[in-house]
């Protein structure tokens, strides 16, 4: 639709070019009629003055109209420019992105122990961040997991280590991608704050995350539907999002 739409505005704008021109040659002439009248002559010198007068005050109008037409051609093809390379560096951005995204929904499969004979992954453990479990004490198998997941060594906790890198190394390059203005992100990214939003939570209840990236996820215009993060963080957020259904998404 957009080369349409501007393909009539260039349309709209070559006809409006036009008419003015015409509407300056006429006015001009009306202004001679008025001024010297409208005697017939069939002598070259009188078509020379009408000439000269007609030049003389038309030209200095079309080459002001001409340069004033090629400063906004160059303006134009260098906001062009400037929109290509916007779009390129947000093209890599995004592969970047679905890169950590991929490597984040592989670390949330991550086992983290078992409940009779079904097993439970980490974005199991999102979940139960989700319903404030912890601050509930209603499940010991979170309480269980967050307190593994602060032992060193461990292959929780290298897990969450490595999760917890995932979500910085996103957050940096979410807020690098190109912005639709200075207060919104475009629908691509708030997609990625959204989907990521769930896991800080948990992994902020685990080991602080900087407050760049806490922010970041969980200020008050992303989340509009987030909940309250575990008591020991630094501030509350509101409401958190359903529990997934299944895994990171």
């Amino acid at each position: 639709m957009e080369p349409c739409h501007r393909t009539v505005m260039n349309k709209k704008f070559i006809a409006s070019i036009a008419c003015i021109a015409v509407a300056c040659m006429i006015l001009v002439v009306a202004l001679y009629i008025n001024t010297f009248g409208t005697n017939r002559s069939l002598e070259h010198a009188t078509w020379g003055m009408f000439g000269d007068y007609f030049g003389g005050i038309l030209n200095p109008v079309f080459a002001l109209g001409a340069f004033l037409g090629v400063l906004w051609s160059l303006d134009m093809q260098t906001k062009q420019l400037k929109q290509l390379s916007l779009d390129k560096q947000g093209g890599e951005i995004l592969v970047v992105v679905k890169d950590i995204d991929t490597r984040i929904g592989e670390l949330l499969m991550t086992s983290v122990g078992l409940i009779g004979q079904d097993d439970l992954f980490i974005h199991h453990m999102v979940s139960e961040s989700e319903r404030g479990a912890s601050t509930l004490k209603n499940s010991d198998s979170y309480i269980k997991f967050v307190s593994t997941a602060k032992q060193s060594g461990t292959l929780i906790e290298a897990s969450i280590r490595e999760l917890r890198n995932q979500i910085i190394h996103m957050q940096n390059f979410l807020a690098r991608y190109p912005q639709v203005s200075s207060d919104s992100y475009a629908p691509i990214v708030e997609y990625y704050i959204n989907k990521t939003r769930r896991i800080i939570p948990m992994l902020h209840e685990i080991e602080r995350l900087p407050n760049s990236v806490f922010d970041f996820f969980m200020t008050e215009r992303a989340r509009k539907n987030s909940a309250s993060v575990p008591r020991n963080t630094h501030r509350q957020p509101q409401n958190i999002p359903q529990p997934m259904r299944n895994g990171y998404e």
